[in-house]
């Protein structure tokens, strides 16, 4: 089959290993029916998934994915975050800022600066270089099999997004899309590119790149589909930790008013879900005038998409919630103390209704080798069930659009 296969992975945090495990079954798939994925695009969690593949090309596809896994699962949370310094830290500088200590006098007292971040990002670093082979990577791109490596991020300055591209002499640097407000940047990738795509708001400072300061992805384009068609791809395999369609949800109790927890639930499924459900259904929508003879314009490529069931999407909430139990409860949680600092954190403890969202919230940041054993075992199943491109009703454009 002619053309480029593309694959695109959203932001996902510590649910990165749930999309670790759905490619296990998806990219040997990928590969056999189509061709090697040699357009990878990601974001947060999803860059990193995608780099790492990239570092791992020329492997056979099912030891790739396997590999991939097993990085993730070599990850502990105090690798990750710092807790309960960062707290402390972010405290001390928002009572500086509430007190209206000068900067001057903040030095003086060795006291953190103004506030701009709850954890501590730097951490991350060796953990990034651990999972990607960033020499095998660029070499991959200067030389083939992969044709280019796209990470997704947000710029401070202007909030759109700006995808960072390593990218093979045939593949040529798309231009600005004003509709969408992408902006194309020619790039060596290092680990600073992948640290800034993950830099969730609030919870991380923005990373300082080139040009400006840059944070999550996620916030403008956590499942970069349109950035994989201007790259070249003609056919897509999309992993995410959200569904594809729309899931509905009960109404909530009438007097309960929601704490911050379920609204942080709530924004997180909005801007990780929102994005890959509109996108794959504009896709299908003009497939449909394709096969009907009234797009000329546009070619069909079909999309697999590997996620959970709309009926099953709060498995890995519930899968973050028994991983706590069952390997952290009662004085287990001395083994792990930054888990227990960032559980209360989000709200995973409260012993209420509202824990559910506090362990939705935690499934994003538990970065544990349980919890990434179980989610990467949960995603391939979830993988093993999805449709192939033949008989799934979910397929993507090729175009100008």
């Amino acid at each position: 089959m002619a053309g480029r296969t593309g694959l695109v992975v959203a932001g996902a945090g510590a649910r990165g290993a749930y999309e670790a495990g759905a490619l296990t079954e998806l990219l040997p798939r990928l590969t056999r029916r189509w061709s090697a994925p040699s357009v990878l695009v990601g974001t947060s969690a999803g860059a990193l998934n995608v780099a790492a593949l990239a570092g791992l090309s020329g492997t056979d596809p099912e030891e790739a994915a396997a590999e991939l896994v097993a990085r993730w699962e070599s990850v502990r949370t105090d690798e990750v975050v710092a807790l309960p310094s960062s707290v402390l830290q972010a405290g001390a500088a928002y009572a500086g800022d509430l007190l209206g200590i000068p900067s001057s006098l903040r030095r003086l007292l060795w006291l953190p600066g103004r506030v701009t971040r709850l954890l501590d990002a730097e951490r991350l670093r060796p953990v990034v270089d651990r999972v990607v082979d960033w020499d095998r990577l660029h070499h991959a791109v200067a030389r083939g099999p992969v044709d280019a490596v796209g990470v997704a991020c947000t710029s401070a300055g202007t909030g759109g997004t700006v995808v960072f591209v390593e990218r093979g002499p045939d593949v040529p640097l798309p231009p600005y899309d004003p509709n969408r407000d992408i902006r194309y940047v020619d790039a060596r990738l290092t680990s600073d590119h992948l640290l800034a795509s993950a830099a969730v708001p609030v919870l991380f400072a923005p990373r300082r790149l080139d040009d400006g300061w840059y944070l999550d992805g996620g916030v403008r384009l956590n499942t970069p589909l349109k950035p994989a068609l201007r790259l070249g791809a003609r056919r897509l395999g999309v992993v995410a930790t959200t569904p594809a369609m729309p899931v509905p949800h009960d109404p909530l109790p009438a007097g309960h008013v929601p704490d911050v927890y379920a609204v942080a639930a709530l924004t997180l499924r909005i801007v990780l879900g929102a994005g890959v459900t509109e996108d794959l259904r504009t896709l299908r929508a003009v497939n449909d005038l394709v096969d009907g003879g009234t797009d000329a314009r546009h070619a069909r490529i079909a999309t697999w998409f590997a996620g959970p069931p709309a009926d099953r999407a709060d498995e890995l909430a519930r899968l973050a919630a028994d991983v706590r139990r069952t390997e952290y409860g009662g004085l287990r949680a001395l083994r792990n103390p930054s888990l227990a600092v960032l559980e209360r954190l989000v709200g995973g403890a409260v012993p209420d209704a509202d824990a559910a969202h506090g362990a939705e919230l935690l499934s994003f940041l538990f970065f544990d080798p349980a919890f990434a054993r179980a989610a990467a075992e949960l995603g391939a199943e979830h993988a093993s069930r999805s449709s192939s491109p033949g008989r799934s009703p979910v397929r993507a454009r090729a175009g100008r659009g």
